[in-house]
């Protein structure tokens, strides 16, 4: 034979092995996009099941790849080395021992040659090689594929040196022979092994990407939801959420939201067709309040626990459907926009609840204090018709101002009005055992803001838990500190203080009638104004007692009404 035809029959070989190659790579290719195998690279251990369906299918490709032959000069070309590599590489050791064992048996067995013995072992050793090589390629996070073709190539050549070794002194003899069969087997084996490796790689890098996108895109979105409660005074803003939802999905070519027979809607057209299909979509929504359900359209409905709350929907051109990634965004947007309602929903109700105790509070007006005031005014009116007079409007205001509407804020000079009538009615029976002194400046009492009640029961605490309880009386001082970004407010009397082991109970859940007030007030400081403004108290047995709270600088307002939220 001479060179030529030598080199006809080799081309010719590999041409055939490529057909086959092509063939197996087709499978693989289709394989690549299943669960199991677009995982396979990033896992190191299987589930028996996963096992079993790696070693099925690469058995079966690898002894397609026996059968699937080309017979040359120095022997039979083959690509069963590719799946049993590709077996080790991905499945690990079990996987790549087992498929090539096998494979290996079968091609003893089934192409007998002299050299069938040799061929048949040296692939069961290709598996288990290939096997113990699998955590090396699957450690490093990037260009596994050609870390693959590198260990390919060795396993290749390793193969033939052993192959070279046990046929000697026949290889030595058809050295050229032999060539024409490693040679292109090498070069079209090992390519082959690199490229699907490069194929998992590259498909699982996708999928990483688009998981990464569609987590940015939902996270991004929940962010905007969330920061619309913050951003807006009176709860969720319904109107925005066409315009997040087109904004993370930006393939829509609108959304709505209806929510109380509101309908608000957000464009993105990107075209003429996109323009006049949304209009026209749009507009029949307007109309109806409703649209019927098609691939390209998706119509959510959220339900509260008594009514719905809100229909959300959104439109693709109508020849691209909603995908199920799309879906499942929305399905997220409408969970996210059902927890938000239920969070304001459960913020009204604790307001609600609040005014509830505060309204109990006001009604809990001590009878003793009201009986022991009315006999005061009784007593003035016949010794001193003027300071009855005055203690009756004291009674009056001070009834007043406690029947005030909770939720609604209040200046700081109101609430000093009222203290000081509280005070008046209990110092016209107490006279000089009990002294009130203000330290508030008069401009920031006409700008300061609060919650009303919050100060008086502090004063009718200290009074009664503090200076009636001593012989001689006490102080009491209502005063202020300004800080760069908040005001500080304290009660302090000089009264006979709170025994360390009852301090740390005060404020507990547990509404005794002597401390509801100080509980109530506690509880509406962290409720309106945070954490930081909770009620802090500092006292010394026999010495007295300091309470104070913090009003951030955001509740200082010009002389106008705001709602506490």
């Amino acid at each position: 034979m001479t060179l030529y035809d030598s080199l006809s029959r080799t081309f010719a070989g590999i041409q055939y092995v490529w057909l086959g190659i092509s063939i197996f790579l087709l499978v693989l290719l289709l394989l690549s996009r299943t669960k199991i195998f677009r995982n396979a690279l990033s896992q190191e251990r299987y589930t028996k099941r996963e096992y079993i369906i790696f070693t099925v299918i690469f058995t079966i490709l690898g002894l397609c790849g026996t059968f699937w032959n080309f017979r040359t000069p120095g022997g039979i070309m083959t690509f069963r080395a590719v799946p049993i590599m590709l077996s080790g590489f991905i499945g690990g050791p079990i996987v790549g021992t087992i498929t090539g064992l096998i494979v290996g048996i079968n091609r003893i067995f089934i192409l007998q040659t002299a050299t069938a013995p040799i061929n048949g072992g040296l692939s069961i050793l290709q598996g288990i090689a290939a096997g113990l090589l699998s955590p090396q390629i699957k450690k490093h996070s990037s260009q596994r594929w050609m870390w693959a073709l590198f260990y390919s190539i060795g396993i290749e050549i390793v193969y033939w040196l052993f192959y070279a070794l046990l046929t000697w002194p026949y290889a030595y003899i058809n050295t050229k022979d032999l060539l024409s069969l490693v040679v292109p087997i090498i070069v079209t084996n090992t390519p082959a092994v690199a490229l699907f490796i490069g194929v998992l790689e590259a498909t699982t890098r996708q999928q990483d990407s688009e998981k990464t996108e569609t987590a940015k895109t939902a996270f991004n979105s929940a962010n905007m939801l969330i920061q619309t409660i913050h951003d807006e005074a009176h709860g969720f803003d319904f109107s925005k959420t066409p315009r997040i939802i087109t904004t993370a999905l930006p393939h829509l070519i609108w959304s709505a939201i209806i929510t109380n027979d509101n309908v608000f809607i957000s464009t993105n057209y990107k075209n003429p067709r996109n323009q006049s299909q949304g209009d026209a979509e749009t507009s029949i929504l307007l109309l109806q309040k409703t649209l019927p359900s098609m691939p390209h359209l998706l119509q959510l409905r959220i339900e509260g626990k008594t009514k719905t709350i809100c229909r959300i929907f959104a439109s693709n051109p109508t020849d691209t459907p909603l995908s199920k990634t799309d879906k499942e965004f929305l399905n997220g947007t409408a969970r996210i926009i059902e927890l938000i309602h239920e969070h304001e929903e459960l913020k009204k109700e604790k307001l609600l609840l609040q005014e509830a105790e505060i309204r109990a509070l006001q009604a809990q007006i001590n009878p003793h204090f009201l009986y022991n005031t009315l006999n005061t005014i009784n007593f003035y009116v016949r010794s001193d018709p003027d300071i009855a007079r005055n203690l009756l409007k004291y009674l009056s205001d001070y009834f007043r101002h406690t029947l005030n509407n909770p939720s609604k804020m209040i200046l700081l000079s109101e609430e000093i009005y009222d203290i000081t009538c509280y005070v008046e009615l209990e110092r016209a029976r107490f006279s000089d055992r009990l002294q009130i002194e203000y330290r508030i400046p008069l401009e920031k009492m006409k700008k300061i803001q609060i919650p009303p009640l919050l100060l008086q029961p502090l004063v009718e605490n200290a009074i009664i838990h503090g200076i009636l309880k001593k012989p001689e009386g006490g102080k009491i001082i209502v005063g202020l500190h300004e800080h760069p970004h908040l005001y500080k407010i304290f009660v302090a009397d000089t009264g006979v203080g709170i025994p360390q082991d009852k301090l740390g109970k005060l404020l507990t859940s547990h509404k005794r009638r002597d401390n509801i007030g100080l509980i109530n007030v506690h509880q509406r400081l962290l409720s309106i104004f945070g954490e930081k403004s909770r009620l802090h108290i500092i006292s010394r047995t026999g010495k007295g007692t300091v309470v104070y709270i913090i009003i951030p600088k955001e509740g200082e307002h010009d002389n106008t009404d705001n709602t506490a939220n």
